[in-house]
């Protein structure tokens, strides 16, 4: 399998690993809306989408290390080529790129999926259709001059087909995501299927949110007074209490993440 494939399906198993833990974003429709007073606001997540790239770039970066050292069956590169890289080689490979010769599912599949979710992410931090290709553009292109390059030259065909075709597939996934929130609404919650479709039409929403959890920035801390019972009552504590009405024996503590 070439490097591609393998960058690619260590990708989609990184998302079925974090699945489970994708959190819930917040609904924009567009990167401007009318607020009450009639004047127009700007609700793009800059910050959240600057730290959506941050991420993706380290995802290549942490992929690159685990491909150098996987054995040659996997990465394709010999223990010889691994000694003598240099920083030549990629430049050489980013100055030249070409027509290749991936699978069809590889071009025509997993890069176009892979460029819907970059338009995806982009739309869910508040963007317009127009600003989430222009990001899809932005990603692909790093992707191919970045991690791809160190392996091979970048795809010509990788390079218009990922933003183009993704961003079309990205609409349709948008579209997908609005149903998901309207069958929410109705119920008041989000079906299993609902949940699976959710993380599928945004892998890197999903591998990110999880990765916030793991280093704290969706932390919550709670602290919280509990009303004193007695021993032999059976009842079980509870709160939050008034304090200035009722006796406070204990605290509780509580930190989700």
């Amino acid at each position: 399998m070439p490097a591609t494939g393998v960058v690619s399906a260590i990708a989609t198993i990184a998302v079925l690993t974090f699945a489970c833990n994708a959190a819930h974003s917040e609904f924009t429709e567009d990167a401007r809306v009318t607020g009450q007073s009639g004047i127009e606001q700007d609700i793009r997540d800059r910050a959240g989408l600057r730290r959506d790239t941050w991420y993706f770039l380290g995802y290549q970066w942490v992929t690159i290390g685990l491909l150098y050292a996987a054995p040659e069956s996997v990465s394709g590169w010999t223990d010889e080529q691994k000694e003598g890289y240099d920083m030549s080689v990629w430049w050489d490979n980013v100055t030249s790129p070409q027509l290749d010769s991936d699978d069809f599912y590889i071009n025509y599949i997993l890069h176009p999926y892979w460029g819907a979710s970059y338009f995806v992410r982009a739309r869910e931090r508040g963007y317009s259709d127009e600003q989430s290709f222009w990001y899809s553009v932005l990603l692909s292109s790093a992707y191919e001059i970045g991690a791809e390059a160190l392996f091979e030259e970048p795809s010509i065909q990788d390079i218009f087909v990922t933003p183009i075709v993704g961003s079309l597939l990205g609409q349709y996934f948008m579209e997908v995501r609005g149903n998901i929130r309207s069958r929410e609404r109705e119920l008041g919650y989000r079906k299993t299927g609902d949940k699976w479709l959710w993380v599928i039409t945004d892998p890197l929403g999903a591998m990110n949110r999880s990765l916030d959890k793991v280093t704290g920035r969706e932390g919550a801390l709670q602290v919280r007074p509990y009303r004193y019972v007695s021993r032999w009552q059976d009842t079980q504590p509870h709160g939050p209490v008034n304090n200035d009405t009722e006796l406070v024996y204990g605290i509780e503590v509580r930190f989700e993440w």
